[in-house]
């Protein structure tokens, strides 16, 4: 089976409930990011995983039409070594917005 009719069945928080990791390969320059699905879900909704790939872009290409999403499951000797992307807070930007009128 592919293994995107794989993620199509599987959502970010049957992912967090799993303990499981989402990693976001470039397959244009070969970089990698690891996200956990709790982070992801503070930005978004409950999406599918297909739906959820299409989303990222790469930073160091700026490319989204390469990149590739996996489920990883974490091992116990993979804790303390590998790299994650966490989220520390989240900035909104407050933008006037303007009409005009008649006075």
């Amino acid at each position: 089976m592919n293994y995107s009719k794989k993620l199509r069945g599987w959502s970010l928080r049957n992912a967090a409930d799993a303990n499981q990791l989402l990693e976001v390969t470039c397959q244009f320059c070969r970089r990698t990011y690891r996200f956990f699905p709790n982070d992801l879900l503070k930005l978004t909704a409950d999406v599918s995983l297909d739906r959820l790939a299409s989303r990222f872009r790469c930073e160091i290409c700026n490319r989204g039409d390469f990149m590739s999403l996996k489920v990883v499951q974490i091992w116990g000797t993979e804790y303390g070594k590998l790299p994650v992307r966490r989220l520390v807070k989240i900035n909104t930007v407050k933008m006037p917005v303007w009409e005009d009128g008649v006075l």
